[in-house]
């Protein structure tokens, strides 16, 4: 503990930094929160890390002494597996809605922690942990099978994520492909320039080559390990050769020569004197992690100074204006909603157009009525609508979206007209059939500087109806069955437009209700120019004190 007070100063001006970051840098800001949480935690973390197929859960088996992890021949590792103390050999799946899984054995890793068939990790699996009664855990050591690196992106982000929670990397490497590009640049960028130093080189698959060739590759790795500024203690190496599958066999086994062969009792000496080393003053060894973030954290709020200098002073009448114009668009579209709301109301709409639309089904006239009554009012009104929400996008430079619409029926296919008894009877249907409401008018807003893509969407009323030649002549049809299909129609129309309609209100509201940004007095300007150069100040003097 008294290692984390004498860093305190450290970790309470990171936390004062990156409150000031502005959400752009919402990433950098969780790495810091991560990290100084981090240099609290008692547990020293141990994480095998490296490519698909290289043998992690082979190795970590055999320094456990047991078939703990998964092993196949193809990648099977799709979570982080974490290998705790306890006294059973315990599996626990943690899933993201919050189950928890617990078995004796690993037989539970076989089902939920391995890739399925499109070698992705489960997604319903949140967290996969393992409780095992060997005492190198017992002082307070937690041993992490990473998922393999260069197979998938999503594995790969996941990786690079939980290397930041370690405190010493063993990164497996294949002998017969020596160090490769991609493992050079793995080793620089996720490892030595985020100060994750703590790394052991285990080299495997060497007893699959000639002794000749055997030594040539060590030669060339030591070369390639001295490259590298691991952080380790006085007589521990950082390179080791392990030949993990004939090592696991001899543990399990109990043959100690063998083990020795494969180079085991060599890696774990190393392992056993870190935990000796570090398990002490964890948080003295943590805050090197910390250092490189310092440095980005400045050069972060070091931009964020600059452009405040830079910018100019928000116009205070611009925002005025801008406000009372939105304010009158606002009203302007509530007012025509409701207006458009009112007229498809159904008592509204049966008020206005029962009788009238009753008497042309009857007379076989309904397309040209809906043409000349009924469709030019509807697309007045919600025009009227629609240039309310366009002049919002016309004030805040978005796309204007595409109008709503509700497609009509043909009304000759509503009624059953009256059989005339010299006709053969035939099929006319179920009458009206259900009303097909493709609902979502999806608009897809971006910021003020982006573009949006609007879309459309239909409000369809289907009839399902008889097939009708257009040389036979309107069958007659009776006024009661008249009046009673100019009701069904209205109805459905109501339902349907007033459906579209809302769902129309509510996908314009983002546009409606744009974020105006309000003009920063002088005195906030100047003191968010003073916050931001005191702590650049506070981490400058960090980064001198720790020669960073």
């Amino acid at each position: 503990m008294a290692a984390i007070t004498s860093h305190f100063p450290l970790i309470n001006s990171l936390r004062k930094a990156v409150g000031l970051l502005d959400p752009t840098h919402a990433a950098l800001k969780a790495d810091v929160l991560c990290q100084c949480d981090l240099i609290s935690h008692t547990t020293l973390r141990i994480t095998v890390f490296g490519p698909f197929n290289y043998g992690k859960s082979t190795l970590l088996n055999a320094l456990l002494g047991e078939k703990t992890l998964p092993i196949d021949l193809v990648p099977t590792t799709g979570a982080a597996i974490t290998v705790t103390h306890g006294p059973a050999l315990v599996s626990r799946i943690t899933l993201t809605d919050g189950t928890v899984l617990e078995e004796p054995g690993t037989d539970l890793l076989q089902r939920y922690a391995i890739l399925d068939e499109q070698r992705q990790m489960q997604a319903h699996v949140a967290a996969v942990a393992v409780t095992c009664p060997h005492p190198f855990l017992q002082p307070g050591v937690e041993l992490v099978d990473l998922p393999g690196t260069d197979d998938q992106e999503a594995q790969n982000e996941r990786v690079y994520a939980k290397l930041m929670e370690t405190d010493v990397v063993v990164q497996l490497l294949d002998g017969r492909k020596l160090m490769t590009l991609a493992e050079r640049e793995h080793l620089r960028d996720w490892l030595m320039d985020r100060g994750i130093t703590t790394v052991l080189f285990v080299v495997n698959f060497l007893n699959l080559m000639e002794p000749e060739e055997r030594k040539q590759v060590m030669y060339r790795l030591r070369l390639l390990a001295q490259d590298f500024r691991t952080t380790l203690p006085d007589g521990v190496s950082n390179l080791y050769a392990v030949d993990a599958l004939p090592a696991l066999r001899a543990r399990l086994k109990g043959d100690i020569a063998a083990a020795t062969q494969a180079g085991l009792p060599a890696l774990e000496s190393a392992l056993h004197r870190l935990v000796q080393v570090r398990l002490p003053e964890l948080a003295v060894h943590r805050i090197p992690r910390l250092l490189p973030l310092v440095s980005q954290v400045h050069q972060a709020l070091q931009q964020q100074l600059q452009s405040l200098n830079a910018a100019p002073h928000p116009d205070a009448r611009r925002v005025a204006i801008q406000q009372r114009a939105q304010q009158l668009i606002q009203k302007g579209f509530q007012q025509s909603v409701i207006d458009l709301q009112d007229w498809l109301s159904l008592e509204n709409l049966l008020h206005q157009y029962e009788y009238d639309f009753a008497a042309s089904l009857q007379a076989g006239t309904a397309p040209l009525w809906l043409e000349e009554r009924l469709q030019p009012v509807w697309k007045q009104k919600k025009r009227a609508v629609a240039d309310w929400v366009y002049q919002a996008c016309d004030f805040f430079e978005q796309p204007r979206p595409v109008d709503l619409w509700v497609g009509w029926q043909r009304p000759d296919e509503t009624v059953q007209p009256t059989a005339d008894p010299s006709e053969p009877e035939t099929s006319q249907g179920d009458g009206m059939a259900s009303v097909a409401i493709a609902t979502g008018l999806g608009w897809v807003l971006a910021g003020p500087m982006g573009a949006a893509v609007l879309g459309g969407t239909s409000h369809l009323l289907n009839r399902a109806g008889r097939t009708k030649k257009a040389s036979e002549p309107e069958p007659s049809v009776s006024p009661q069955a008249s009046r009673e299909a100019a009701r069904e129609y209205l109805a459905h129309f109501s339902k349907t437009a007033l459906d579209a309609l809302a769902s129309y209100q509510q996908r314009a509201q983002p546009v409606m209700q744009m974020a105006i940004t309000k003009p920063v007095s002088v005195d906030q300007q100047a003191g968010q120019r003073t916050l931001l150069e005191n702590i650049l100040i506070e981490l400058q003097q960090l980064q001198e004190e720790f020669n960073y």
